[in-house]
């Protein structure tokens, strides 16, 4: 089966003082931008992972090493290798669209956790879509907290309230100044939480 020929998949590894993580990493290869087109992909809205998303759950379960962070690269080194929203976008429609997204990154990271990765990383985001999915994933934790409170939900309810809370992460940081100051201690923080990660996992795959 043939890959996504717009992504570009390497790994590596990270010694902490608990032993040796891996982190996978995914680069765009030329010029993706989301727009309107994402917004009327109304099936896709809470319980599928997009197609670019179904791609990387597909290397993550194929890799031939287990991989413990999920890293998405948003800059390649320039513009014709790099990931954004539609900068036609209007303002509403940039929400709307960071809202579906964060919709979709959940049904993705069910599926992932489920193959051991505990934390979801994109770096080198602009302040736009930064700003975008902050706002979304505020919006998506209060919806789940008044579903909770009111016993209303499935039981990928708790598993999605986690993601939000503390592995679904976005940055504007650069990816290398990320990977050097910022992953130690991400992956530090996955060590503290594993063994809740791991029943969220198992939860996952039982799923």
């Amino acid at each position: 089966m043939a890959g996504d020929p717009r992504l570009e998949f390497s790994d590596f590894e990270v010694a902490i003082p608990s032993g040796k993580r891996r982190a996978l990493v995914v680069t765009p290869a030329e010029k993706i931008r989301v727009g309107r087109g994402r917004l009327g992909l109304e099936e896709l809205a809470a319980n599928e992972p997009s197609p670019v998303d179904g791609e990387i759950i597909r290397r993550v379960a194929t890799w031939p090493r287990p991989i413990d962070v999920v890293l998405l690269r948003s800059w390649g080194g320039d513009e014709n290798r790099s990931w954004g929203f539609d900068p036609q976008l209007d303002d509403a429609q940039t929400d709307a669209l960071g809202y579906r997204l964060m919709q979709g990154q959940l049904a993705f990271f069910r599926q992932v956790i489920g193959l051991g990765v505990f934390a979801l990383v994109a770096t080198d985001l602009t302040v736009r879509e930064f700003d975008a999915l902050l706002r979304a994933s505020t919006r998506l934790g209060r919806e789940l907290g008044v579903r909770a409170k009111q016993g209303v939900g499935d039981a990928t309810l708790e598993t999605d309230r986690w993601i939000l809370d503390h592995f679904s992460l976005w940055t504007t940081r650069p990816f290398d100044e990320f990977v050097l100051q910022g992953l130690p201690a991400l992956f530090n923080l996955v060590d503290k939480y594993r063994d809740k990660l791991a029943a969220l996992a198992q939860a996952a795959r039982a799923g």
